[in-house]
C-alpha cells in the first residue's frame, strides 16, 4: 500500500500543471505538493530506489490512453491530452483543438475549433479555448491555430461581425468611397472621394480609384459617385485643369474673344473677333459682342480688346464703311488732308492729281492729269 501511495505521490509531484483543468489548478496544486512531500518522508531506501525516476532509455511505453511522467507509473491521460501505444508520455492536443475526455488513444479525439474560431492554446480542455475570429476577419477552416489564419477582409471592404465563416460578411465600400485598410471593422473606414473626383464602382481600395473631373468641368462635392456631378464651365469660360473643385477655375475668355459652348478646356476654344472689330468684354458668349470700328477707322488684327485699337485712317486715305480692316487711298482727282475721314475731297474744277493718295489740295494741278507726267493710280505724298 505504501509503495502504491508513493508512486501516486511521485505522479503528483512531477505532473505538469498544464495537464490539470484550469479551474482546479489554483487549489489542487498546493495539496498535491503537500501530499507528495508527506509521501516521500514515508519511503524506505528500498522503496525510494524502486520509486525513483527510471532513465528514459529504460522506460517502456504505457498502454494507449495512458502516460508516464519522469518514470512514474502509467496513469490515464487527463483532459487535453492523448497517447498511442508507442508513446511514453501523454501528448497535448495541438493548438486549434481541444478535448474534455480522459484517456484518449488517438489525436483524432482532439476536437477541432469550429469554423470562424481559432486557438493558440496547446492542451486545451474545453471549446471555450477557441476564440471567435475578430470583426474584419473570417475563416471557413477547422482547427485554426493563429489569428493571422483568420482571413482579413480586403481593402475596399469592412465587416463588424465576429466569428464569420465566409467572405460574404465583407461589405463593399459604397460607390463614391474607398478604403486602403485591410480587416476594416466599420464603414467609417471608407473615405469619400475628394471634391473634384468621383467613383462609380464599389469596393474601391485607393484614392486613385476616384477619377478626376475632366478638363472644362469642376465639382465641389465630396463622395461623388458619377461624372454627372462634374459641372461644365459655362459659355464664355474655359478650364485646363483636371479635378477642379471651384467654379473660379473656369477662366473667362479674354477681351476680343468669345465662346458660346459650355465645357471648353483651352484658350483656343475662345474665338477671336475678326479684323475691323473689337470687344472689351470678359467672358463674352456671342460674336455679337464684337463691335465694328466706325467709318473712317480700321483695325487690322484679330482679337482686338479695346475701341482705341480702331485706328483713324491716315491723310491721303479714307474708309467709308464700318468694320474695315484697312483704309483705301483717295482716288486720283481727290485728296484727304486730315485723319479719320470717311470720304476724300475732290480737286477743284479743272484740276487733277497725278496719282492716288493725295494729302493736300495743292497737289491738284491743271496739268497733272496727263498720263505722261505720272501713271494714274500711284500714290503721291508731300
Amino acid at each position: 500500500l505504501k509503495d502504491s501511495y508513493c508512486h501516486q505521490a511521485l505522479w503528483l509531484r512531477t505532473a505538469s500543471p498544464l495537464l490539470l483543468p484550469t479551474n482546479m489548478s489554483k487549489w489542487l496544486l498546493p495539496l498535491m505538493a503537500a501530499a507528495a512531500t508527506a509521501a516521500e518522508t514515508m519511503l524506505t531506501p528500498e522503496v525510494s530506489l524502486r520509486g525513483a525516476a527510471v532513465p528514459r532509455h529504460l522506460q517502456k511505453a504505457c498502454p494507449a490512453g495512458m502516460g508516464s511522467v519522469r518514470g512514474s507509473p502509467c496513469m490515464v491521460c487527463p483532459e487535453g491530452t492523448w497517447s498511442g501505444s508507442t508513446d511514453l508520455e501523454c501528448v497535448r492536443c495541438r493548438a486549434g483543438t481541444w478535448s474534455n475526455t480522459q484517456g484518449l488513444t488517438t489525436v483524432d479525439g482532439c476536437h477541432p475549433c469550429s469554423a470562424g474560431t481559432w486557438s493558440s492554446q496547446v492542451g486545451a480542455i474545453a471549446p471555450t479555448a477557441c476564440v471567435a475570429c475578430p470583426a474584419g476577419r473570417w475563416s471557413k477552416e477547422l482547427a485554426v491555430s493563429a489569428l493571422f489564419q483568420c482571413t482579413a477582409c480586403p481593402a475596399g471592404t469592412w465587416s463588424a461581425i465576429q466569428g464569420a465563416t465566409s467572405d460574404r460578411v465583407c461589405n463593399s465600400c459604397d460607390i463614391g468611397k474607398w478604403s486602403a485598410q485591410v480587416a476594416a471593422t466599420t464603414k467609417e473606414a471608407c473615405h469619400e472621394c475628394s471634391a473634384g473626383r468621383f467613383s462609380s464602382v464599389q469596393a474601391s481600395y485607393s484614392p486613385g480609384a476616384c477619377a478626376p473631373c475632366a478638363k472644362g468641368t469642376w465639382s465641389s462635392s465630396s463622395g461623388a459617385n458619377s461624372s454627372k456631378t462634374c459641372q461644365a464651365c459655362p459659355a464664355g469660360r474655359w478650364s485646363p485643369a483636371e479635378g477642379a473643385i471651384y467654379a473660379s477655375t473656369c477662366v473667362a475668355c479674354s477681351p476680343g474673344r468669345w465662346n458660346d459652348a459650355a465645357g471648353a478646356f483651352d484658350a483656343n476654344s475662345c474665338t477671336a473677333c475678326s479684323p475691323g472689330k473689337y470687344s472689351s468684354q470678359d467672358g463674352a458668349t456671342s460674336e455679337s459682342t464684337c463691335k465694328v470700328c466706325e467709318a473712317g477707322k480700321y483695325q487690322p488684327i484679330k482679337a482686338a480688346g479695346e475701341a482705341v485699337l480702331c485706328i483713324p485712317c491716315a491723310v491721303g486715305n479714307y474708309s467709308d464703311v464700318e468694320g474695315a480692316a484697312s483704309c483705301k487711298y483717295c482716288p486720283a482727282g481727290s485728296y484727304s488732308d486730315a485723319f479719320g475721314l470717311q470720304r476724300c475731297t475732290p480737286c477743284p474744277n479743272g484740276t487733277w492729281t497725278p496719282g492716288v493718295g493725295a494729302v493736300r489740295e495743292s497737289l491738284c494741278s491743271s496739268w497733272a492729269k496727263s498720263p505722261t507726267l505720272m501713271e494714274e493710280g500711284s500714290p503721291i505724298f508731300p
